[in-house]
């Protein structure tokens, strides 16, 4: 098992003159991976350069997707139940994969 770790946010940030955004660093959540899926989750990352929820291409990873996807909604709302409750279950849930496990890679 790996634990793979993830920024989570309703909102992006821009941050490079092309305009590509980035999930604000406010919340952050982890998830236990099978080493296959860790593996997994390391092929998209090198496939694509980058590894989130909204613009990276997951065909064929589709499982891995929905059970990262489903742990972003979860923490999100975890985070904002405690924080901001105004703002639970927001529309965008947005999320991508922390430097410190593509450092991991």
């Amino acid at each position: 098992m790996e634990k793979a770790k993830f920024w989570v946010d309703f909102c992006l940030e821009a941050d490079d003159e092309y305009g590509d955004g980035h999930v604000c660093h406010r919340y952050g959540f982890g998830i236990e991976l099978t080493d296959e899926e860790f593996e997994e989750l390391y092929q998209v990352c090198y496939d694509k350069f980058e590894v989130n929820g909204w613009s990276t291409v997951w065909e064929g990873h589709e499982a891995l997707y929905d059970k990262i996807d489903d742990a972003a909604r979860y923490a999100l709302d975890k985070h904002l139940e405690n924080e901001d409750p105004v703002y639970r279950n927001p529309l965008d849930v947005l999320w991508e994969l922390s430097q410190e496990t593509i450092d991991a890679f």
